[in-house]
C-alpha cells in the first residue's frame, strides 16, 4: 500500500552549527531561531542576508511535509510564515479562502505479467479522477497526437514516456485529456527525473471534477518495465482513493508602508506549498521572502519611498493552475494599477550537480568553475528593458551564468505567478533555476548551499534598492 511521503520533523543542527562557524557576516550579533512549537533555542546571526539565517528558514519550512494546499501541513506552514513576517516587523494577515481541493487518501499500482501482480512505486497525477481498474497496457511513446492515433487505445492503459525540457517543461501537457477522449481508461507516465525518482505534476489543463481518468507517474526505470510489458501483452491494475472536495487554503500578506514619496507598491511573492519537503521548490524562495522583508523593514521608512507587500501563496504545485497569485488578484483587482513591480522568488539555490535528465542542461562545459556548486539560471522578465538593465549588474556580481528571457507572459516558468501578473501589464521578474531533483522526494534542505542562497537573495536585495526610488515611467521605459 502506498502512503504519503513524510519526514520526521527534526532540524539538521550539526549542519547549522557548521554554517555558523564557517560563514561570513555578523557572527557576534545573534538571535534565537523559532522551532515549530514556538520554542527558541538555536542562536542565529541577526543579519537578514546571512547564509546560516536564510538556510535556517529553509530547514524550518521543509519540516512541514507535504505542504499541499488545503492539507494540515500547509496550515502549519501558513502560521509559521505569518509569524516570521511579523517578527520581521511587518503588519501581517492570513487570508483564508475556499477552493476545490483534491483529497488524496491512498493509491496502489500493480504490474501484471504472466498473471503475477507486482506492486510499483508511483504517485498519482494531481487532480486526476479516482477509481479502480485493470487494463491492457499500450505504449504510446511520447504521447503525441500521431502516436495516440496510431493504434487502438480504447479500453486500455496508455504508457507515456515523458521528457523534461531543461528539467522543467513536460512534453505531455495535452496527452492526458486527449488519451481520455480516445477511450483510454488510465495513463502512466514518467517525467524524466534521475535514477528511478518520481516527479509529480498535474496535467496542463486541470478540469478538477471533470478530469476523466486515473493517471499515475512512475520513475523512469519502472516506466521502462511498463513499456516492455506492453510489448509482451502485459496489463496493469490500479486503485486511486481520491476525490475533489471543498477546501481552504491561505495567502499570507505582509505590509510594509513606505514614506509616501512615491505612489505605487512593489509586490514580492513566493509560493510556500510543495510536493514533498520542497527545499529548492520553494523553501529557498520563502527564505528569500523573509530575508528581504527583514532587511527592508530594518531600513528607516524614509529610505523606502513607496509601499512594499510580501506575499506568500499556495496552490502553485498541488493546485496549479488555480493557485499562485490568482486569489490575491481576484481580491485586489483594484490594486493592480498601483503595482509598479512584481518579483517572484522561486528556486533560488541548489547544490551544483550535473543536469542529468535526458533533455536537461548539462553544466555548460565547466563555465561556472569560478563558483563551483552553483547552478545556471534564467531571468524571466516582462518586456521592460529597465528591469534587465537594473538586475544584470547584481546577477553578474552575485550569481554565475544567467540566460535573460524577456518573455513574460508568453513564455515563463510560472503562469500563475509572474505570468498572471504579466498578463495584466505589471512589470515582472523571476530569477530561477531547475535541477533534476526538484519535485522529487530528494529536494531536501541538505541540497541547498547556504552561501549560494545568500548571494541569490542579495542580488534581489540590491535590485530592489535600485528600483525602489525609480518612477513608474522609469520602470516602464521602453529604452
Amino acid at each position: 500500500m502506498t502512503t504519503v511521503f513524510k519526514l520526521p520533523r527534526i532540524f539538521a543542527l550539526s549542519l547549522l552549527l557548521s554554517l555558523l562557524s564557517g560563514c561570513g557576516g555578523d557572527s557576534q550579533s545573534q538571535s534565537a531561531s523559532a522551532g515549530n512549537d514556538g520554542s527558541r533555542d538555536v542562536l542565529l546571526p541577526t543579519e537578514p542576508m546571512h547564509p546560516a539565517r536564510l538556510h535556517n528558514w529553509v530547514q524550518e519550512l521543509t519540516s512541514y511535509e507535504p505542504r499541499w494546499a488545503g492539507y494540515p501541513e500547509e496550515r502549519l506552514a501558513t502560521e509559521w510564515l505569518a509569524r516570521a513576517l511579523e517578527d520581521a516587523g511587518l503588519e501581517t494577515e492570513i487570508d483564508p479562502y475556499s477552493f476545490r481541493k483534491w483529497q488524496l487518501d491512498d493509491w496502489q499500482v500493480q504490474l501484471i505479467e504472466d498473471g503475477v501482480p507486482t506492486e510499483l512505486d508511483s504517485f498519482p497525477m494531481w487532480s486526476s479522477k479516482g477509481g479502480t481498474g485493470t487494463a491492457e497496457l499500450v505504449d504510446v511513446g511520447l504521447g503525441t497526437e500521431l502516436e495516440l492515433m496510431a493504434q487502438d487505445i480504447s479500453g486500455k492503459a496508455v504508457v507515456v514516456t515523458g521528457r523534461a525540457l531543461l528539467n522543467v517543461f513536460a512534453t505531455y501537457p495535452n496527452t492526458y485529456h486527449r488519451a481520455a477522449e480516445l477511450g483510454a481508461v488510465a495513463m502512466f507516465v514518467s517525467s524524466d527525473a534521475p535514477d528511478n525518482l518520481i516527479r509529480p505534476t498535474s496535467s496542463g489543463s486541470n478540469l478538477l471534477d471533470d478530469n476523466a481518468i486515473p493517471a499515475f507517474q512512475l520513475g523512469a526505470q519502472d516506466l521502462a518495465r511498463l513499456r516492455r510489458a506492453a510489448r509482451d501483452g502485459g496489463s496493469i491494475s490500479w486503485q486511486l482513493d481520491a476525490r475533489h472536495v471543498n477546501g481552504t487554503t491561505h495567502d499570507v500578506i505582509g505590509h510594509l508602508p513606505g514614506s509616501g514619496e512615491l505612489d505605487g507598491t512593489i509586490l514580492v511573492t513566493a509560493h510556500y506549498d510543495a510536493w514533498f519537503a520542497g527545499a529548492l521548490d520553494n523553501a529557498t524562495g520563502v527564505a528569500g521572502l523573509i530575508g528581504l522583508a527583514e532587511y527592508f523593514a530594518s531600513l528607516p521608512q524614509s529610505e523606502r519611498p513607496r509601499d512594499m507587500l510580501f506575499l506568500g501563496v499556495t496552490g502553485h504545485d498541488a493546485g496549479y493552475p488555480y493557485g499562485g497569485v490568482n486569489h490575491w488578484l481576484e481580491e485586489n483587482r483594484h490594486r493592480v494599477d498601483q503595482l509598479e513591480l512584481f518579483i517572484n522568488l522561486d528556486h533560488l539555490a541548489a547544490k551544483g550537480e550535473e543536469h542529468i535528465s535526458t533533455t536537461g542542461l548539462i553544466d555548460m562545459l565547466g563555465l561556472v568553475l569560478e563558483r563551483p556548486g552553483d547552478e545556471e539560471r534564467a531571468l524571466f522578465t516582462t518586456a521592460h528593458p529597465a528591469l534587465i538593465r537594473k538586475f544584470m549588474p547584481h546577477i553578474l556580481k552575485f550569481t554565475p551564468l544567467t540566460v535573460v528571457l524577456p518573455t513574460v507572459p508568453t513564455v515563463t516558468a510560472n503562469g500563475d505567478l509572474e505570468g498572471a501578473m504579466g498578463e495584466l501589464g505589471v512589470p515582472s521578474v523571476n530569477l530561477t533555476m531547475a535541477t533534476p531533483h526538484y519535485h522529487t522526494e530528494e529536494d531536501t534542505a541538505d541540497r541547498i548551499p547556504a552561501e549560494q542562497l545568500s548571494r541569490a537573495v542579495k542580488a534581489h536585495r540590491d535590485f530592489l534598492l535600485d528600483v525602489l526610488p525609480m518612477t513608474r515611467d522609469e520602470i516602464r521605459s521602453p529604452l
